[in-house]
Order: C-alpha cells, then sequence, then structure tokens
C-alpha cells in the first residue's frame, strides 16, 4: 500500500487529505468530510473503515474540509445548514476534480462515502456530478438534510447503511431511500455504534462500490 499526503486548493482554501494506494486498485473512494465529525481524516474510525477499503482493493481520499463546524442539537445530534451542505459540496467537488486529473486516480472509477451529517454533502454532490461517478454509500446518514430536490436528482447507485442506533436516523433514512432513483439498497447492521458494526458498515460499502466499479473507468 501507498499513502501520501495531498494538498487540494478549493476556494482559496488549502484541504489536506491522505490519499491511500493498494498495489492494483479497482477504484477509489472519496470520503466526505473525513467521514467523521471528530477528528477529520485522522479519526481513528476513518482511518479504520479506509483501510478496510483498501484491503478490498479501493484506493481513498480523505481530508479535512474547511470553513464549516456542525452543530449542535437535541439528543447529542449534530446537524449542517442547508448553506454549509452547498459549502461542503463544492469543496468535495473540488477533491473529485482532483481525483480525475492525478495520474495516480484519473483512470479509476470513482464512489463517494458520507457518516451521519456527511452523507447529506455526499447527496448533494451526487446530485451535480452523477455522472462522474460510479457508486456511494453512506452510514447512519442524514440524508433528508441534502433535500428533496437533491435526493430527487441522484441517480448513483446507492447504498444506505443503518446501525440501528437511532430509531429517528433509521426512519429518515426509509424516507430518504424512497426518494432516490435508480440502483439503490438499504441494510440494516447489528451491534449499533460498536467497533464491529463499523467495520461490517465497510465489508458492506467495500462490497457494494467493487461491484459498480467493476468494468468501469474513470468519469
Amino acid at each position: 500500500m501507498q499513502e501520501q499526503f495531498v494538498s487540494i486548493t478549493a476556494d482559496e482554501v488549502e484541504l489536506d487529505g491522505i490519499l491511500m494506494l493498494p498495489e492494483r486498485p479497482v477504484g477509489v473512494v472519496l470520503f466526505a468530510h473525513g467521514a467523521s465529525l471528530d477528528g477529520g481524516h485522522r479519526n481513528a474510525a476513518t482511518q479504520a473503515t479506509a483501510i478496510d477499503f483498501v484491503r478490498a482493493g479501493l484506493a481513498t481520499l480523505c481530508f479535512d474540509q474547511a470553513g464549516v463546524t456542525p452543530g449542535g442539537g437535541e439528543g447529542g445530534h449534530r446537524y449542517f445548514l442547508h448553506a454549509d451542505i452547498v459549502l461542503l459540496a463544492r469543496q468535495l467537488e473540488k477533491a473529485l476534480g482532483w481525483l480525475r486529473i492525478d495520474p495516480s486516480t484519473r483512470q479509476l472509477p470513482c464512489g463517494l462515502y458520507g457518516h451521519g451529517a456527511s452523507a447529506a454533502v455526499v447527496m448533494q454532490l451526487a446530485a451535480w456530478r452523477g455522472s462522474e461517478l460510479a457508486a456511494l454509500a453512506v452510514c447512519d446518514a442524514q440524508v433528508a438534510l441534502a433535500g428533496k430536490a437533491a435526493l430527487g436528482n441522484v441517480r448513483v447507485p446507492s447504498l444506505l447503511i443503518v446501525s440501528g442506533r437511532d430509531p429517528d436516523v433509521a426512519g429518515l433514512n426509509r424516507m430518504a431511500f424512497a426518494a432516490l432513483r435508480g440502483d439503490k439498497q438499504l441494510e440494516q447492521i447489528a451491534a449499533p455504534g460498536s467497533v464491529d458494526a463499523r467495520h461490517q458498515a465497510a465489508l458492506l460499502a467495500g462490497d457494494w462500490y467493487t461491484r459498480h466499479f467493476n468494468g468501469r473507468s474513470g468519469g
């Protein structure tokens, strides 16, 4: 496995990240907001998920997105305002553009991964740039924050994973799932909030990406 530090310019802000490459990658997965609201791309859970993907033959790009901090909420929930989601999606779009021109990734099909509130960022970008994406996966996702218009425009094969930690999140995922068009799958996993749940989600997502990356080249 190769690991390299990268810097991506988005709206005059330098976004630092880590690109991990297995020996023969079948595709690359771009993480939204480090896929974690605590610790960014260096968060232990984010790194563990990225390593699971690399072991499955998937390259990963994880980076910290600048300028937006999630707000609080009842029950410990964190959220982005819609304007925040648009800003973060624009930054993620810059990272997608970088993947499309970097020699190590430009020939690879690309997928998106998000967790919690960052999943709404994934859906927003998928609504904009779906033709450049082969698949996306989100876990315990607050995808409804992206809005009905964005969800209705997503045509990217989408996997929604719910750990069962919160019945409200599960209900919102079912509603969002109904709004998505095209190839889609909703999975409920056991052991909510545990290391096993994170690993199980990573395995499900890895299989989803591999299935949809097969036979595709970069956008």
